[in-house]
Parts: structure tokens; sequence; C-alpha cells
């Protein structure tokens, strides 16, 4: 943590503290030289963060400029250079903006064909002249019977059955008529032990109770085996 009191030096700072210095003393360096002179001309350059400070405003900010000469690099940034880089830049950014504003109204032209063309009664496609207002009509009619036809479909199908479905509803009904088989036989049963056990006839017993003489056969129903 820096000294209570003292303010922190940001890199920017830094990077401004030594652009500054490139461009009063209108020289070029070598790196050791840099490393020597920018900590006495800059404030809170150490020499440590000479190299470092100096690649990011080559590689990442392009203000300082950097050239092999025999063995050793020189560094510089002249105050011309700034103001020409800029100026490209501005060039480069005012085309890239006439080129984007061009395009904009290009699109908008399209646009403005397409909806025009795609408001028009009368158009062609392949050769062939049809009218909006019928194709309109042609659409809404076809759809109105392909409704008509799905609902006719869908009645169809609640009364027409195939014979997997016909398979599906027996096996849903064998518990069922198990169930009756075995009430049936229960009634049989209970009518039995109550001629024998107050001597009743089994004739007048089941007309008392509104039971069938005999039971209805369906021998058309699956086996429930």
């Amino acid at each position: 943590m820096p000294p209570k009191g003292k303010a922190t030096i940001t890199t920017a700072q830094k990077k401004a503290s030594i652009l500054r210095f490139f461009q009063e003393e209108h020289s070029v360096y070598n790196i050791k030289e840099l490393e020597k002179l920018i900590p006495k001309k800059c404030s809170g350059v150490s020499s440590m963060l000479v190299k470092g400070l100096i690649q990011e405003m080559i590689e990442e900010d392009g203000i300082i400029s950097v050239e092999k000469c025999g063995c050793t690099n020189v560094y510089w940034c002249f105050k011309n250079q700034i103001i020409m880089k800029t100026r490209q830049e501005m060039t480069s950014l005012k085309s890239r903006i006439e080129a984007s504003e061009k395009e904009v109204l290009q699109s908008k032209s399209a646009l403005s064909e397409n909806e025009e063309s795609l408001r028009t009664e009368v158009y062609q496609f392949d050769g062939i002249t049809f009218s909006r207002k019928e194709q309109l009509e042609t659409l809404e009619n076809l759809t109105t019977q392909v409704k008509s036809l799905r609902t006719a479909r869908d009645k169809m199908l609640e009364t027409t059955w195939d014979k997997s479905q016909i398979e599906s509803r027996t096996e849903a009904l064998r518990p069922r008529l198990r169930k009756l088989e075995m009430v049936t036989d229960n009634l049989e049963l209970l009518t039995g032990f109550l001629c024998r056990r107050f001597s009743v006839n089994l004739s007048d017993l089941k007309a008392e109770l509104g039971i069938p003489e005999e039971f209805l056969e369906f021998s058309d129903l699956p086996s429930v085996n």
C-alpha cells in the first residue's frame, strides 16, 4: 500500500508523463537510456516499470515508434507524429462512416422497393400474373376447407376403431367383466342360501328382489380367463 496521505499514480498518468518526456526532448533513445532518464523525469515511474510501459505504449496505444538500428532498438515519439496518427484515424473513421451511411441508404431503398412490390394488387411470378385479392380469397377458402376436413377426420377417429384400438379397449374392459361375473356368482349363492335357510321359493325371491330369473348371456364378449 502507498504511504498514507500520498496519492497513487495510475498507469494512465505514468504513460502520459512518459509521452510528455518523449515530446519535450524530441530525440531518439535506446532502452537503457530510457530506463535511466524516465525515472528522473517522470514521477512514480521506476526503472523496472519503464520497459513494460514502453511496450504497452507501442503495442496497445500505438503512440511510441520503435525501429531496429543495427543491434539496438531505438524509440521515439514526436508531436507531429501524434497529430498525423490522429488525422489518419479521423480520415479512416470518416470513410467508414460514409460507407456505412451509403449502405444504410441502399438498404432503405431496397426495403422501400420491396414494400411497394408487396402492396401491389397484381404481381408476377415465373412469368405468370397473379391478383393479390384472388390469391388471398383462395388462401382463405383453402384454410376453411382444411379446418372442415380436420374436424371431419377427428370425428371419424372418435367412432372408427382399428384393430389395435379394439384390442386396447378389450383389455381395459376385462377387469370389469371379471367383477361382473363375480357379482353374478355371488347373487346366485346368496339367493340359494336364503331359499334354503328360510324355505322360500327361488322364483318368488328373485321376483321380490327384482333379480331376473336368468342373467343375459353375451356370447360375443371376450374371454376373461
